[in-house]
């Protein structure tokens, strides 16, 4: 829900409840309704103790609401509805997103199959993650030729057009590194599986070790695209309008490469130390 539809929500509920007593009580009636919307939370099949989350989302709705429908009693100096708006947006989006997340922290931990979960959480775990990078890196790369445009509004077009091609260039090049983090993530998953379904077994062990060595090339990739980068608008400075240096190390691709490749070394090792209590017997 945007601003704009809490705000006229609110000039809504307050023309309602000017419009006599029927009105004050359907005004009442409506805000109540609104207020009880996080109870559904309920239906969720089980209790737990994070449910009071559901309570405090309540109260933030009511009185989200009630200073929406009277902001000058909260303030007088301007018109508060709009920050009235955002504060109540924020906190009860937030409360619910924490109430979800720990619901479903809370069932993860308990799955009867942890290596199918944890595969399955990986899995769109990554899909979410390079979707929402894609939409991020989208909106960052329109918002700078925008800029560029009206820093250079003497230019044409097509002679803006290189300084918009690398732009979206950089801004691929910078996606990257994010994308192959969900792609080790889709590999953790991978592992998970076989590692759940035969710990030891030939093609698990073929898996890690293949899995570990993408991990080095991952690793490889991501500090690379950051050099390329620079070196792309330093070879085409002649005929750029807009640049952007920067140096950065792309923290989580290199760490979730490491980690997975440790992970696939230390399980190769532990199969070892299997195989010899396996002769020893």
């Amino acid at each position: 829900m945007s601003i704009g539809t809490l705000l006229r929500l609110g000039e809504w509920l307050r023309d309602l409840s000017l419009s006599g007593a029927g009105g004050n009580i359907a005004a009442w009636g409506a805000v109540l309704g609104l207020t009880a919307l996080p109870a559904l939370g309920l239906l969720w099949r089980g209790r737990c103790r994070y449910d009071w989350l559901l309570l405090l989302a309540a109260g933030e709705i009511l009185a989200g609401l009630f200073w929406l429908v009277n902001p000058t009693l909260l303030v007088t100096e301007y018109d508060a509805k709009p920050f009235i708006a955002l504060a109540a947006a924020g906190c009860v989006g937030a409360t619910m997103l924490a109430w979800a997340v720990l619901r479903g922290l809370k069932n993860i931990l308990c799955a009867e199959n942890p290596g199918r979960t944890m595969s399955r959480l990986l899995w769109w775990s990554a899909l979410a993650w390079a979707w929402l990078a894609a939409l991020a890196q989208g909106a960052g790369v329109w918002q700078k030729i925008q800029e560029t445009a009206q820093s250079n509004t003497a230019l044409s077009t097509k002679a803006l057009m290189p300084t918009y091609l690398t732009l979206a260039v950089l801004a691929v090049m910078d996606l990257l590194p994010t994308l192959l983090c969900c792609e080790v993530l889709r590999w953790g998953g991978k592992l998970t599986l076989a590692l759940d379904a035969d710990p030891f077994g030939g093609e698990t062990v073929a898996l890690a070790e293949k899995l570990g060595g993408r991990c080095v090339r991952v690793a490889a990739v991501s500090v690379g695209l950051c050099v390329a980068g620079n070196l792309l608008q330093f070879l085409l400075l002649p005929v750029l309008r807009s640049t952007r240096f920067s140096v950065s190390f792309p923290f989580a691709s290199v760490l979730l490469a490491a980690v997975l490749g440790l992970l696939c070394r230390y399980f190769r090792r532990a199969k070892a130390v299997s195989d010899d209590n396996e002769t020893i017997i």
